[in-house]
C-alpha cells in the first residue's frame, strides 16, 4: 500500500516491534531544565551514560533566570546534571529548547524527534517526525537509545489560498483549530501538511503553524518539505538529503481536511485555543499587557513585524509590551537590525531569550482581571497567572500594543508593512 510520509520516515527508523506498538530510533532528543530536572535522580541510579549522547540537545530555557529560590535550586540541579553529560549538545542560556532545535544544522527532514515537552512537535515543520514525552518516557531513551510507539492516525492537512501582507502562520494555525477544535480524548494524531498558499508560508511561520499542532492534539504535526525548507536548511548549514522522503503517490489517510488561509487575522479567545474569532470581532477588548514571544511566536520574523509597526509610534498609557526574542540568535541578529531598537523606542520592554510568561512562569504574568493578547500558544485559565489571554499573531499584538485594546494592524499601518525585510534569516 502506498504509504503516507509519516508512515515512511517511522518505517526508516523501526528498531524492532512489540505486538502492535514500535521500537522507534531516534536522530535528537530534547531536553530543557523544567521537566528535564525531574529525571536526574532516576538517571543517575542507573549508573550508565547515555546511550547515544551526541543525539542530545539540552537546553535552559524556563527558570531562566530564575523567579524564585526553589526555581534557582531546580535549575542547578538540572544544569550540573547537564555538564556531567560528555559529548552532548549543551545549549543553556540561549534560547527556548524548540528554537534552538530547529537552528540546529545537524536537524533536518525525514529525521525522527523526541523531547520532553510537548511543543517539540515543533520542528516538524522542517520535514521531520517529533514529538513530546514525559520525563519518564525520555528517561528510558536516554538510556536504551530508542522509544515505543503505537502509530499514528494521520491525516492530510492542505492550506491554500492568497496570503494577504499581515496573515502569518499563527493566522494559518488558528484557521485550523477553528474547523477542527478540540482532538478527541485520547486520541493519537499525525497531521501531514502540504503548503498550497500564495505565496509559501515562510518558515518561521511553519514552526508557528507546526507548534500550535499541540492544541490541535497531534502528536505529530510534519509539513511536506518543499522548496522552502531546502532553503531554510541549507542556509543554516544543514545537509539536504539526496533522495528526501515524500508521501507515495494515491497514500491512504485517515480524512483529509483543505483549509483557506483567512482574509483577515485570526485570535482565539480564552479559556482555549480553538475559540477563534476575527480580530475585527475583538476590536473593543481593551488590554493591559501585550506579548510578543515563545517558541510559537518570538522569531525573526516576529520582531521585524513588531518593529515595523511600532517604528514612529508609541505603545499606549497604562499597556506593558514584552517582547523576548525565541533564541540567542534572534536576539542578535534583532538587535543588528534595528528591531529592538524601534521597539524599545516605542516603549516596549525586552527580556532575555526565554519562555518567559508563556507557561505562567515570570516576566510578564497576569494579575486578577487583567487581559493580555500575547503570540504564545495556549490560553487556558491560570496558564499566564490569574487573567484572561487572547492568542494572536505578533503584527496583531503589535497593533494591540500601540491601540490599547485588540487592533488590526491596518488600524495602525494603514498603509501595509513598511521599509526593511524580515532579517538575513533563511526562509522567513
Amino acid at each position: 500500500m502506498p504509504a503516507t510520509l509519516t508512515e515512511r520516515i517511522l518505517e526508516a527508523h523501526i528498531a524492532g516491534r512489540e505486538g502492535d506498538l514500535l521500537h522507534v530510533r531516534y536522530d535528537h532528543l530534547l531536553l530543557h531544565d523544567a521537566t528535564g530536572a525531574l529525571l536526574v535522580d532516576r538517571f543517575r541510579a542507573l549508573g550508565r551514560p547515555p546511550a547515544h549522547p551526541g543525539r542530545i540537545l539540552a537546553a535552559a530555557d524556563h527558570f531562566v533566570p530564575p523567579a524564585s529560590a526553589e526555581r534557582a535550586e531546580i535549575l542547578q540541579k538540572y544544569l550540573d546534571f547537564t555538564a556531567g553529560l560528555p559529548g552532548i549538545r549543551n545549549r543553556p542560556f540561549d534560547g527556548i529548547c524548540h528554537q534552538l532545535l530547529v537552528e540546529d544544522p545537524a536537524t533536518g527532514p525525514g529525521q525522527f524527534i523526541i523531547g520532553a515537552d510537548s511543543h517539540t512537535v515543533t520542528a516538524g515543520a522542517l520535514g521531520a517526525l517529533a514529538t513530546g514525552l514525559g520525563s519518564t518516557d525520555i528517561l528510558f531513551a536516554m538510556a536504551a537509545g530508542w522509544t515505543w510507539m503505537a502509530p499514528p492516525e494521520v491525516r492530510r492537512l492542505v492550506l491554500e489560498g492568497r496570503r494577504g501582507p499581515w496573515i502569518r502562520g499563527k493566522d494559518a494555525a488558528l484557521a485550523v483549530l477553528r474547523r477542527t477544535g478540540p482532538a478527541p480524548a485520547g486520541a493519537d494524531l499525525a497531521y501531514e501538511c502540504v503548503d498550497r498558499c500564495e505565496p509559501p508560508l515562510s518558515m518561521d511561520s511553519r514552526f508557528s503553524l507546526a507548534c500550535m499542532g499541540a492544541e490541535m492534539g497531534a502528536a505529530f504535526f510534519l509539513m511536506v518539505p518543499d522548496a522552502v525548507t531546502r532553503a531554510y536548511v541549507e542556509a543554516k548549514g544543514g545537509r539536504w538529503p539526496e533522495s528526501p522522503l515524500a508521501p507515495e503517490a494515491d497514500a491512504a489517510y485517515h480524512g483529509e481536511l483543505t483549509v483557506p488561509l483567512p482574509g483577515r487575522p485570526l485570535v482565539a479567545v480564552p479559556p482555549a485555543p480553538w475559540h477563534v474569532e476575527p480580530v475585527d470581532a475583538l476590536a473593543g477588548v481593551r488590554i493591559h499587557q501585550a506579548f510578543i514571544g515563545s517558541c510559537t511566536g518570538g522569531r525573526i520574523e516576529d520582531l521585524a513585524d513588531a518593529a515595523r509597526l511600532l517604528r514612529g509610534r508609541r505603545v499606549a498609557p497604562g499597556v506593558r509590551l514584552v517582547v523576548i526574542p525565541a533564541s540567542r540568535a534572534v536576539y542578535q541578529e534583532a538587535l543588528e537590525a534595528g528591531y529592538l531598537s524601534d521597539i524599545v523606542a516605542a516603549g516596549g520592554m525586552v527580556g532575555i531569550p526565554s519562555c518567559g510568561p508563556c507557561g505562567g512562569i515570570d516576566k510578564g504574568i497576569l494579575g486578577r482581571g487583567q487581559v493580555m493578547v500575547a503570540t504564545s500558544n495556549r490560553n487556558f485559565p491560570g496558564r499566564t497567572g490569574r487573567g484572561e489571554t487572547y492568542l494572536a499573531s505578533a503584527p496583531v499584538v503589535a497593533a494591540s500594543a500601540v491601540a490599547g485594546r485588540i487592533a488590526a494592524p491596518e488600524e495602525v499601518a494603514p498603509d501595509g508593512p513598511r521599509r526593511g525585510a524580515p532579517g538575513r534569516r533563511p526562509g522567513t
